[in-house]
């Protein structure tokens, strides 16, 4: 089954408050830059995919990617907003140490190498072996003898004992091993980015989207030739990517039903040189195709069959954020999600769905008392949320959690106490994170 994508939901969700700011350090863009026709070249993909109908939609200002963030439509489209990092504030959101190893090391090894083995312990990810003039990828869980690797420490250990030392690896989903308390919003998570475009859009504005959440936010990091293979995420919402290191070819393929056959075909292969005829041919078949550079943001739908295929010496370091907005057509291919409109290998798992749905239960909640209490200021957010309402509440699940919810007596935090886990304040956040410590839960600083 398809697992990339996949997060696990942690629900800590407070009513709309005040936004929070971003780091102000600025991003250095590399003097020159790698055009697509290079891009494809280096990756053997076919020339066609520079054609301007598969080309992304590109965003110019920080309103377009605004706007395109909470009611635009995502499905069988790519955005990329070039500079978007230093545009959002967003260039000191990787730790120090995470940034610089990519930027000075050539594999993805010697970056694990270079990361002290305190920083190691603290960091869990999927890592992903290939070896040399294969294809096929395997996801490495187990050491030598049998035990299960858990921290990034313990699969780097792994790898340096491994008799294949010349498979070429890849990180994927790197995050804390411990939650915490972030500081920008008090909410749990895991993240080891100090602030987010959630955090940039706004508090009230991110809370009103049906789901927006940090708490499994995932770096990714890959040498030439390394990447995701072409997948859907379990869940059919939209990822929103910041690429800090490194070049990267992103490419979709139609939306459901059109695609369908080609990922029975071609799920979990990652398109290398030199291509087979069968490779070519499907990625004529893609609607679109990006060329990602150092600084650029890209949107895209996670419900589209995409690929993503670093091609630069330098390493690639991206990390993702999923959400759902309030343009109907993303909601619906949401409301997909676990269907017979999905592809069966990535149907999410029905407890994980419901327990997101719950959380689109508190955004409907919140929106419909909004507009009857005429409170609703956001022009944007306003124009959209009846239609969204009315979207969402197509949902048999939603819809009958509604119901019970509005019957409900006694609240917490705006949702039915027994799945309320109450997030604190961002003053309360440092507070909090020291009355951990005295557990032990006290992440260790990156």
């Amino acid at each position: 089954t398809c697992t990339r994508g996949t997060r696990r939901i942690h629900r800590t969700r407070t009513r709309r408050g005040a936004g929070a700011g971003g780091a102000r350090a600025r991003f250095v863009m590399p003097e020159a830059a790698m055009t697509m026709e290079e891009a494809l070249k280096v990756a053997g993909w076919p020339r066609s995919l520079s054609e301007p109908d598969k080309a992304p939609r590109m965003l110019h200002t920080t309103q377009e990617l605004t706007e395109a963030l909470l009611t635009g439509e995502h499905v069988d489209e790519i955005m990329v907003f070039k500079d978007g990092v230093n545009a959002l504030q967003q260039a000191a959101a990787v730790p120090t140490k995470l940034l610089l190893a990519a930027r000075t090391q050539r594999s993805t090894r010697a970056f694990m190498s270079s990361l002290e083995d305190e920083m190691l312990k603290a960091l869990r990810a999927r890592v992903y072996c290939t070896e040399i003039q294969k294809r096929d990828e395997f996801e490495l869980k187990k050491a030598a003898d049998g035990s299960e690797l858990d921290t990034l420490h313990d699969k780097w250990q792994a790898l340096r004992a491994s008799e294949e030392q010349d498979s070429t690896v890849y990180i994927a989903e790197l995050r804390r091993v411990n939650k915490y308390r972030h500081p920008l919003d008090g909410r749990w998570a895991k993240t080891v980015l100090n602030s987010d475009i959630k955090d940039w859009v706004g508090r009230s504005r991110a809370e009103a989207m049906p789901y927006w959440d940090r708490y499994d936010e995932g770096i990714f990091v890959g040498g030439r030739f390394s990447g995701s293979p072409m997948h859907v995420d379990q869940v059919i919402w939209s990822n929103v990517g910041k690429n800090f290191c490194g070049c990267k070819l992103l490419v979709i393929w139609p939306y459901g039903e059109p695609s369908r056959e080609l990922f029975d075909e071609h799920n979990y292969s990652l398109f290398t040189p030199p291509l087979r005829p069968t490779e070519t041919a499907a990625l004529e078949k893609a609607c679109k195709v990006a060329l990602l550079t150092p600084g650029d943001v890209v949107l895209f739908s996670g419900g589209n069959a995409h690929m993503a295929l670093s091609i630069s010496d330098e390493l690639s370091l991206t990390a993702y954020e999923s959400f759902v907005n309030l343009n109907t057509r993303n909601l619906n291919a949401f409301l997909d999600t676990g269907s017979q409109r999905q592809y069966q290998q990535c149907r999410a798992r029905r407890p994980m769905l419901e327990d997101i749905k719950l959380d689109v239960v508190d955004v409907v909640e919140d929106l419909e008392a909004d507009l009857a209490d005429e409170t609703l200021d956001d022009k944007l957010i306003k124009a959209m949320a009846p239609s969204a309402i009315e979207t969402m509440l197509s949902d048999k699940f939603i819809a009958s959690k509604l119901r019970r919810a509005r019957s409900a007596s006694q609240f917490s935090c705006g949702r039915l106490c027994e799945k309320c886990e109450e997030a604190v304040e961002p003053e309360a956040a440092e507070a909090s994170t020291r009355s951990a410590a005295a557990g032990g839960a006290n992440p260790t600083p990156l």
